[in-house]
């Protein structure tokens, strides 16, 4: 899938890596709830209320099949192409219910764990995510990786996922900030 420049295989494993934590764990948070989970895809108002369990139940097998999936090289492109499927669908919602005025609507993303309203920086969110998931299907430039390149896609990843983790709970808590900022004053 080389559409410009081959990428170093060591930035298309830290994408790999970074989305199977993430997918990881919004998969385990929404199965830790699953009922909670089911009522926030309801609350988005985009399918019927007898399909939505049914998808609410599916949506964590996706993301669980997807993070497995792209740490295999044998699946990794066809899971990075879940993942952006699947990313392209919440975008879809989350965007849908903003341009209706639905912001006081808590996107699900990571179950009872992390309420968070929906918000453009959401859909700049899941944009970073897609970018990343089509890094990681990328076929790479050839290069066999060395023994410290692990080293180096840990590090990467980790650090991609406290950033994204960091920005997340920043995310969720910004109401919060801005009634206390308003109160103050």
């Amino acid at each position: 899938m080389n559409v410009l420049v081959p990428i170093d295989p060591v930035a298309i494993w830290i994408a790999a890596l970074s989305l199977a934590i993430i997918f990881v764990a919004s998969a385990a948070l929404k199965l830790a709830d699953l009922g909670q989970f089911r009522g926030a895809v309801v609350n988005y108002r985009i399918l019927p209320e007898a399909i939505a369990g049914a998808v609410a139940s599916m949506i964590p097998v996706a993301e669980l099949a997807g993070a497995v999936g792209i740490l295999l090289p044998e699946t990794h492109a066809m899971a990075a192409a879940l993942m952006v499927a699947m990313l392209i669908a919440f975008t879809a919602a989350i965007a849908a219910n903003l341009i209706r005025g639905r912001r006081h609507v808590d996107c699900g993303c990571f179950g009872a764990a992390l309420r968070q309203e929906l918000s453009w920086w959401l859909v700049a969110r899941n944009a970073a995510l897609a970018i990343l998931a089509i890094v990681a299907a990328d076929g790479g430039d050839g290069r066999v990786l060395a023994r410290f390149d692990i080293v180096t896609i840990g590090f990467g990843a980790a650090s991609i996922v406290l950033l994204y983790s960091a920005a997340n709970y920043l995310l969720a808590n910004a109401p919060a900030m801005r009634a206390l900022v308003t109160q103050d004053a």
